[in-house]
């Protein structure tokens, strides 16, 4: 006991002599990993495809990959600098967009690491391309069916999935069978927080036609396994599948292009935005809330899965892709409206029956 105390005092003692507090600790771009940890898999890789870029870049104009020490050295305006050429040298090759979002993970990471940018200067000294607000493309009934009945089948099911649920891509990829409930027509969605934009899990639901498609393939899968994911890396998986809807909107002649950005009109968010429009016009609050955005009313937060279900059946007929069954759908929706109504108006004259016994009871 005696020897273990005096060992650790004296590697206290010359860590003092060594000029180095008891606390200190060097930070790394392996302790930043360490850091944010509890952040998505997905943003985690989106963040060091960032910072790998700015490294690249580092590489290429100074032939090292970690300026850090440098930029440590240097003055705010050297700093500045720097970062603008490699802002410069990003907008050949990336959208305006993708640049800002790759620039504030990298700013995030600088201030960590010991270089803190200001706000003001950065507004000033740093000029940025404005991202163009281009008219979405409003993806049609006829051209889900095109796609859907020329695409390679698994990824049919996944982007019909992803259209009745209106999930992000990020999140339908990382989705495993454990995640689903399966015990009813509508397969339920149980996205977990960490795989959820926000951090923030919910529920939501597979269309009957969806579920039906999808349920021979989860035969085949253990709990842990991914349902639509082609590899546990979110990234690559959501690459993937942009490359088999790229290659097939491609072979049908529907690749049309935004007029500044070159980039797809029709990719996999065109389905997640055909579903929230179309729920939306029914119930915008339960879309928003099906979909994870922001803004919606927590009302919806307090219905059972049951409840929720009922309410996305009653508009589900808008989210189906095969006429007959949208036809039969609808139907089914009307006819269960006239009982309702039926049946009020039934309970409505018994009411006034017993109203009228009440008032004259003699007759």
């Amino acid at each position: 006991m005696y020897k273990s105390t005096s060992y650790s005092y004296g590697l206290v003692l010359l860590t003092i002599s060594l000029g180095m507090g008891i606390l200190s600790n060097t930070r790394s771009k392996e302790t930043y990993r360490s850091k944010i940890l509890s952040q998505s898999s997905g943003s985690q890789s989106g963040i060091f495809l960032s910072i790998d870029n700015f490294e690249s870049f580092c590489m290429q104009q100074y032939g090292k990959v970690n300026i850090l020490p440098d930029m440590q050295e240097a003055s705010s305006i050297e700093i500045l600098d720097t970062l603008q050429l490699w802002i410069n040298s990003m907008n050949e090759s990336l959208a305006p967009s993708t640049v800002k979002m790759y620039f504030s993970r990298v700013k995030v990471y600088l201030h960590y690491m010991g270089i803190k940018l200001d706000t003001q200067d950065v507004k000033t000294e740093l000029s940025f391309r404005r991202v163009p607000q281009e008219e979405k493309y409003g993806l049609k009934l006829d051209d889900i069916q095109k796609i859907t009945d020329n695409i390679y089948f698994p990824m049919k099911v996944q982007l019909l999935c992803q259209l009745s649920s209106l999930t992000r891509i990020g999140e339908i990829v990382q989705l495993r069978k454990k995640d689903l409930i399966l015990d009813k027509q509508n397969i339920v969605v149980k996205i977990p927080s960490e795989i959820a934009k926000f951090q923030k899990a919910r529920t939501t639901f597979f269309s009957k036609e969806a579920s039906a498609l999808l349920r021979p393939r989860l035969k085949t899968l253990s709990d842990n396994d991914l349902v639509f994911g082609s590899n546990d890396n979110v990234l690559l998986a959501e690459q993937n599948s942009g490359q088999i809807l790229r290659r097939c909107i491609i072979k049908l002649g529907l690749d049309m292009k935004t007029s500044r950005t070159e980039l797809n009109l029709i990719n996999t968010h065109a389905f997640r935005a055909y579903g929230i429009t179309k729920l939306s016009r029914h119930d915008p609050n339960f879309a928003r809330r099906l979909a994870g955005q922001k803004g919606y009313l927590d009302q919806y937060d307090r219905l059972s899965d049951d409840e929720k279900l009922a309410l996305y059946q009653k508009y589900e007929y808008e989210l189906m892709i095969d006429e007959s069954k949208k036809d039969k759908a609808r139907i089914e929706k009307l006819e269960s409206e006239k009982d309702f109504r039926i049946n009020r108006l039934e309970q409505t004259i018994l009411d006034m029956q017993d109203n009228l016994k009440r008032l004259n009871p003699k007759s």
